[in-house]
């Protein structure tokens, strides 16, 4: 079944309230979760009616939807910046090609909490809304570009999955990492690191 769509806001005024709200739902995410978001909520925290909310969201998964669309738009332009970036500058090594790749998108997806647990959560909130969560394949097909180079032609076939599994394990590192301390988060990144490091490397192994 497919879900009715947000309507797309026609003037400046429009624009700039149809962001106020995705600001409000994401700030509510982060206390009540995307299960636990409600309409009434939204309307109340961005002191607007519920008549204007639904007049660009019918439903709170046209909501969400819209929510991880602009989300996902900010994703790939800036994977689209980090390829033409090593592009430019190549990289040395394999190790410094993923490193500096993924250190952006840590920064975004830990300043974007809410991105992060909507993505989490996208199996369970979207299932039988004829919508296809594709932040993972963009992110995985920015870092095969990024990585090709230094991978040989027999280890090509390998190197989308590698992709995928580390796009995956970097989500699930931001998200177990919200609620510890400054010094446990060092660690856990570092951890996160060597773990990417080691997958990567059979690439050049095998």
């Amino acid at each position: 079944m497919t879900m009715p769509k947000a309507k797309p806001p026609g003037q400046d005024r429009g624009h700039r309230r149809v962001q106020l709200l995705l600001d409000t739902a994401a700030d509510l995410i982060l206390i009540h979760g995307p299960e636990g978001l409600r309409m009434d909520m939204v309307a109340k925290q961005a002191a607007t009616s519920p008549g204007s909310l639904y007049q660009f969201f019918p439903n709170r998964t046209a909501l969400l939807m819209a929510l991880v669309e602009r989300y996902s738009m900010a994703i790939s332009t800036l994977a689209e910046e980090i390829v033409s970036e090593q592009i430019e500058q190549p990289p040395g090594s394999m190790a410094e090609a993923v490193r500096s790749f993924l250190a952006p998108f840590l920064d975004f997806y830990a300043r974007n909490r809410a991105y992060v647990i909507l993505a989490e959560a996208s199996d369970r909130m979207f299932s039988g809304s004829g919508y296809a969560f594709s932040e993972d394949d963009d992110v995985t097909q920015a870092l095969q570009r990024v990585l090709q180079p230094f991978v040989s032609v027999d280890q090509q076939h390998r190197l989308e999955l590698v992709c995928r599994m580390t796009t995956v394990i970097a989500h699930s590192a931001i998200a177990k990492s919200f609620d510890i301390s400054e010094a446990a988060k060092v660690a856990w990144f570092a951890e996160l690191d060597r773990w990417v490091q080691s997958y990567v490397h059979t690439l050049q192994d095998l």
